[in-house]
């Protein structure tokens, strides 16, 4: 992303965020250390040897965050490996860190004091400062265009993501409140920070279409296994399609299924205990209507047709005329301007594209 694209300075803030924000809730780990200080320390290497780039993680404000994150967890780790190493207690602990911050503050503002002396750090650039401040002309079109560019309207989302749009704050609140972990918690924090940026520019509602397209998916995908297992008594996953019943195929079991039990022993004995106890839980329908229920399955099997051949096809096709549509008016150029030749022939500037 560095050599090709600047939003690389996104991504690089995004991460620095989050980790911040783990350590914050109270979850960090010396995985997070590990997983944070190998992201900067290789990112930041690569990153240096763009020409165009050159030292600006180190230099430019706007990319210094993530360095203070790198730092604090430096200083963090610090205490964490000195308490496991000493055994201290809590009161003991909270002394070391009172005494190893203090000393980690002092250093670090006499640092920023003496190299913003020499003006070593860099200022915000015209565009990121236009997110969060208001603009004001710089005389250059090029990033007088883009800082001045028009907030999203709420049915510019519709338009740009489609039917993802609607799905988007279900998913959201899915892992914010029953799926939160480590990992998922960057969602939530991918998915804040590219609705305000595209809110207030709207031509960064590019960078919500992973995040949401990954959001809608996890609260689909959840609708879907939900209905296959209460209604269906299907588990939607690989290792149930290579489960064997016990009672049915007994005498038909290859050696394949014997390698497969004998590596998964430890996991089917805790799902076959899981099993035990859900037994009685199982709805009445579901006891009915079991997945072996030839009829019901050619049943489900036309349902399942009819509902691609009316739903999912039509839909699946205006989802693609639209991006057809769209990709040609987002094609046209977004920068044009009056200018003259030396010989007084007023021509069209496109984008700096032709001229």
């Amino acid at each position: 992303m560095v050599a090709v694209w600047g939003g690389y300075v996104f991504v690089l803030n995004l991460i620095g965020v989050h980790a911040g924000l783990l350590f914050l809730f109270g979850r960090y780990s010396t995985k997070l250390y590990r997983a944070y200080t190998a992201f900067y320390l290789v990112g930041t290497v690569l990153a240096i040897q763009i020409p165009v780039v050159g030292m600006a993680p180190l230099k430019s404000l706007e990319q210094l965050g993530p360095g203070v994150v790198f730092l604090g967890f430096q200083v963090i780790e610090f205490i964490e490996s000195t308490k496991r190493r000493r055994g201290l207690n809590k009161n003991e602990t909270w002394k070391l860190r009172i005494q190893v911050f203090s000393i980690a503050l002092l250093v670090f503002v006499a640092a920023v004091l003496y190299l913003n002396s020499y003006d070593y750090f860099g200022p915000i650039s015209s565009r990121v400062r236009a997110l969060f401040v208001k603009h004001t002309k710089t005389g250059n079109p090029l990033v007088d265009s883009v800082a001045e560019h028009q907030p999203a309207q709420k049915g510019t989302y519709s338009q740009y993501l489609g039917l993802t749009a609607s799905f988007v704050p279900y998913g959201f609140l899915m892992v914010a409140f029953r799926y939160f972990h480590d990992s998922s918690s960057f969602l939530l924090v991918y998915g804040l920070a590219t609705y305000y940026f595209s809110f207030k520019m709207v031509r960064l509602i590019l960078l919500t279409a992973p995040v949401a397209s990954v959001l809608a998916g996890m609260f689909l995908g959840r609708i879907i296994s939900i209905f296959l297992y209460n209604i269906v008594g299907f588990v939607p996953s690989l290792f149930h399609v290579m489960e064997f019943d016990d009672e049915d195929n007994v005498d038909t079991k290859s050696d394949t299924a014997d390698r497969i039990k004998k590596s998964s022993t430890k996991s089917k004995k805790k799902k076959s205990s899981v099993a035990d106890k859900d037994d009685d839980k199982k709805s009445f329908l579901s006891i009915i209507i079991s997945h072996r229920s030839t009829p019901f399955m050619i049943m489900f099997g036309l349902l399942g047709g009819y509902i691609f051949k009316a739903i999912m096809v039509p839909t699946a096709k205006s989802f693609y005329l639209d991006s057809y549509n769209l990709s040609k008016q987002l094609s046209n150029p977004s920068i044009m301007m009056k200018g003259q030749l030396k010989s007084g022939e007023e021509v069209i500037i496109d984008d700096y594209r032709e001229w």
